[in-house]
């Protein structure tokens, strides 16, 4: 929706493959990202990685990605368990393009020593839509020079310059 005006921009399809499966939604009409809920519980074990099932298949427009992001929230205070407590995990980032017509899954890790059980109906990411650009790689024998040159991975360091 957009936030000016109440209006739609874009209708997505969403197929529902799981009874359990609940339809994203943007919890305030100015968020940029749509939540996406777990479809059935999932077990993992300590230390170990997991795809959560959302039961949705997306038609997504001709153009346009979803973009897979964690949410705040289950960051910082971890994610809801059936056995009452939280637990820490971290959700992995993860590309859906325009053609892929599967179910879309949300790829974590248990980030705990013990094994935990994530019910269903979890709000555990959020979908952010992206336009998609393609280009043609050329190979050159040069590049141009930039002042940053190589400088990366922290090559300005990691608190203000105060001089």
């Amino acid at each position: 929706m957009r936030w000016d005006k109440g209006e739609i921009d874009m209708i997505m399809n969403v197929k529902k493959i799981n009874k359990d499966a609940v339809i994203p939604m943007f919890a305030h009409p100015t968020d940029s990202g749509f939540d996406l809920f777990t479809c059935e519980d999932i077990t993992v074990l300590g230390g170990k990685k997991g795809i959560a099932k959302t039961g949705l298949i997306f038609e997504i427009p001709q153009g346009w990605g979803i973009q897979i992001k964690n949410k705040s929230g289950i960051t910082v205070k971890g994610v809801p368990t059936t056995s009452g407590t939280n637990a820490d995990i971290t959700v992995f980032e993860g590309t859906v393009d325009m053609d892929y017509r599967g179910e879309l899954g949300i790829m974590f890790k248990n980030e705990e020593d013990f094994e935990i059980t994530i019910p269903k109906h979890t709000k555990l990411a959020q979908g952010v839509l992206r336009r998609v650009y393609n280009c043609t790689f050329v190979e050159v024998d040069e590049v141009n020079d930039t002042v940053r040159g190589e400088g990366g991975f922290g090559s300005t360091g990691t608190t203000i310059n105060t001089k």
